[in-house]
């Protein structure tokens, strides 16, 4: 079997919510929040939490996580994954890079992930998708959109509406949710990848992937998960929560 290993980059100074992972959600950290529910994913031989400020590491060490600090200067969070696998000289074939303002995610969103690079050996790049219901949160620049192709393949991310109506029929709309399950090596790749326009206009490191011709293979699952971007989301996932 292969052997699977989670890691979380949580980084203290987000630009558009500086102090995000520390930010209290109905009792907990979001940290800590996002680190129960990964622990809850049966596929995984360890979860390493990758900090990039002591304030972060104490808080995650409080509650029993392994962590390992990394250069505050990382550009993304799988840079900070592929830096933690290197520092500790990880010994493992698939990483899972679960973005660390996730409290809501589904465990089960993970084992789909792992499962399909266990049973696609030409996939080196897994992430989920879920359908989006309410056209409102299509709207919002916070929620990430995809679009894919007819054989799971990702075309595009946008936080712009994607795709555009420009008739009366109408295609779904797919929210990406913040998990990347990694082969070792594409990892380690990606880290080395220069970046890209679309990466830096739209801020989102995984058109990096898209636009150096990498296949990015979207899981689609049923999921309603809901992540912290903003301050403003912390309301909507406490009142998500309290209605689990």
């Amino acid at each position: 079997m292969l052997k699977t290993v989670a890691i979380i980059p949580a980084r203290l100074k987000s630009k558009r919510f500086p102090g995000k992972v520390l930010t209290n959600i109905a009792g907990k950290s979001l940290l800590r929040r996002t680190y129960d529910q990964v622990r809850q994913c049966d596929m995984l031989s360890k979860i390493i939490i990758a900090a990039d400020d002591p304030t972060v590491m104490q808080h995650a060490q409080d509650f029993g996580a392994e962590v390992v600090m990394t250069d505050p200067s990382h550009p993304t969070g799988t840079h900070r994954v592929a830096a933690a696998v290197q520092q500790l000289a990880l010994d493992a074939d698939i990483v899972v890079n679960v973005q660390a303002d996730e409290p809501c995610l589904d465990p089960n969103v993970l084992n789909v992930l792992v499962r399909h690079l266990y049973q696609h050996p030409e996939a080196c790049i897994t992430t989920p998708v879920s359908r989006i219901h309410d056209p409102e949160e299509a709207l919002g620049p916070s929620c990430v959109k995809c679009v894919f192709d007819r054989q799971g393949r990702a075309l595009y991310f946008s936080r712009a509406p994607i795709p555009y109506a420009q008739h009366e029929r109408r295609v779904p709309y797919y929210r990406h949710l913040g998990v990347y399950c990694f082969r070792k090596q594409a990892l380690l790749d990606f880290a080395a990848m220069t970046p890209t326009p679309l990466q830096q206009t739209e801020d989102l490191e995984q058109l990096k992937i898209l636009e150096h011709g990498y296949p990015l293979h979207v899981c689609l699952v049923e999921s309603s998960s809901a992540g912290v971007d903003t301050p403003e989301d912390v309301k909507k996932v406490e009142a998500l929560l309290c209605q689990i």
